[in-house]
């Protein structure tokens, strides 16, 4: 394959960024994150399993053990509420009274179907699995395949959330790449999407509980 043919799948993922992200901050509709790139899956006639859209049992089987999601949830939300409630302690005085969202259910359901899907759809499904296209998956981390599309994509994930809460929206690059590594693992978009919303939902009970 020549260097301009492997190209075109990263320039489709970027001409797609370029449409998506200034239609969704105009309608304030997050659901166009999996709309947009769903539709032009569909109208290419390509394999949904490929950008990590597959609920069969052989790709389930693919998604983790109990155990392994106990140790990672572990390794990242339960350092994440320590750090954060240490650093609103020590630097802003603020004090911790564990409070719940009123809408707690409701809130869940919108940050599983609502935010966290369509953006791990978009940056993990479709422009990852694009970027991967060109860059390949040359490295390996934890028995994990993965390649430059997983960093480029975190940092685009990033740079996207800056128009919703300026420069320090740039910390979910972080998260992107832990996003990124759990789809090259479980070859979907399910399981990010679920630490996704659990993330943001930890965030909201922790900002809720400091005061």
């Amino acid at each position: 394959m020549s260097a301009g043919a492997r190209l075109v799948p990263t320039l489709e993922a970027l001409a797609l960024l370029a449409v998506t992200l200034p239609a969704a901050l105009w309608s304030r509709q997050s659901s166009l994150w999996f709309l947009i790139p769903f539709v032009v899956i569909t109208i290419r006639g390509r394999d949904y399993a490929e950008f990590g859209l597959d609920l069969s049992p052989a790709a389930r089987a693919q998604w983790g053990t109990l155990r392994f999601h106990l140790a990672t949830s572990a390794l990242i939300f339960v350092p994440y509420a320590i750090g954060h409630f240490l650093l609103a302690r020590w630097a802003f005085g603020q004090h911790f009274e564990m409070r719940f969202p009123a809408d707690l259910p409701w809130l869940a359901f919108d940050q599983l179907i609502g935010v966290g899907l369509p953006e791990e759809f978009f940056f993990r499904g479709y422009l990852q699995s694009q970027l991967n296209r060109t860059c390949g998956r040359p490295w390996q981390l934890l028995g994990v395949r993965w390649g430059p599309g997983l960093v480029i994509a975190a940092t685009l994930f990033a740079f996207c959330h800056v128009p919703l809460g300026g420069i320090a929206q740039l910390i979910v690059f972080f998260p992107g790449l832990f996003y990124g590594w759990l789809r090259e693992r479980t070859d979907s978009v399910a399981v990010p999407t679920i630490y996704h919303a659990a993330s943001n939902l930890l965030l909201k009970v922790m900002v809720l509980s400091l005061n």
